[in-house]
């Protein structure tokens, strides 16, 4: 059997797959399976992530009166019972509620991937392997400015040592990756252009009065914000307030360009 068979056979995922005869044979395939590993642990998240996103989202009480207007408006057949009409409008209002959560949640799950990009990127140029060398500020974007369609920026940080950077895709796109040290731990922070990348995806925090996006990964966490159509990323293993405080510098230090 091939992989695609056995992710059919343990649908909808390992625990809760029906039992059948080629089951113990699907489960000692995903026992050695890596590729199957990762599609059930993606398929996981992402029924964690949308119950968590469904969950916190209320239709506003301005959207449902236009949805009741609207359905006034149209034009119906004679209903069948008094209850028929409160019934009819219940089940238009659930289905353009689902109709609009799933545009939006498969609007959001690619930058959530994109996201999870930038954590595989951070811890495999964890010993911060730049392209170019550098402590200066000026030096670093003026060799990134010929190879983002966007402006880089590279702030100067009391608390942190600057290294250098490189060029790296994520997800085909172009972004712009600087480190730093502090405390001995490399931080990374990511550039890239923020057209169709959606900070939603992420876990909204406030922090000394401005707000971030929050997301961990395998013991990492990032802080991300949007400045002038540029998403800022910074990512590191330091504590939430280290990480938040150094983010909350780097854009204080960003809007002074």
């Amino acid at each position: 059997m091939n992989c695609p068979e056995i992710r059919k056979i343990l649908y909808p995922s390992p625990e809760k797959c029906p039992l059948t005869l080629e089951t113990s044979k699907a489960l000692e395939h995903l026992r050695d399976c890596v590729e199957c590993q990762e599609h059930f642990r993606a398929q996981t998240e992402w029924s964690e992530t949308f119950k968590e996103k469904l969950g916190s989202e209320v239709v506003p009480e301005r959207l449902q009166t236009e949805i009741l207007k609207e359905i006034d408006r149209r034009p119906s057949s004679k209903p069948h019972s008094p209850l028929w009409p409160v019934r009819k409008r219940r089940l238009l209002i659930a289905a353009l509620v689902v109709s609009v959560v799933g545009a939006w949640v498969f609007h959001w799950w690619p930058s959530r991937q994109l996201f999870r990009t930038v954590f595989e990127d951070h811890a495999r140029y964890l010993q911060a392997q730049s392209q170019v060398n550098s402590s200066n500020p000026e030096e670093l974007e003026s060799w990134f400015r010929d190879k983002t369609d966007f402006a880089v920026r590279v702030p100067a940080l009391d608390s942190a040592q600057l290294l250098g950077g490189r060029l790296c895709f994520l997800k085909g796109r172009k972004a712009a990756l600087v480190f730093y040290r502090k405390g001995g731990r490399t931080v990374s922070l990511f550039q890239l252009n923020g057209r169709g990348v959606s900070l939603a995806a992420l876990k909204q925090a406030e922090f000394d009065g401005s707000s971030f996006w929050r997301m961990s990964f395998q013991g990492y966490s990032l802080a991300a914000f949007e400045q002038r159509g540029v998403v800022y990323v910074v990512v590191s293993d330091l504590r939430e307030g280290e990480l938040l405080n150094l983010a909350s510098a780097i854009q204080v230090k960003s809007r002074g360009y």
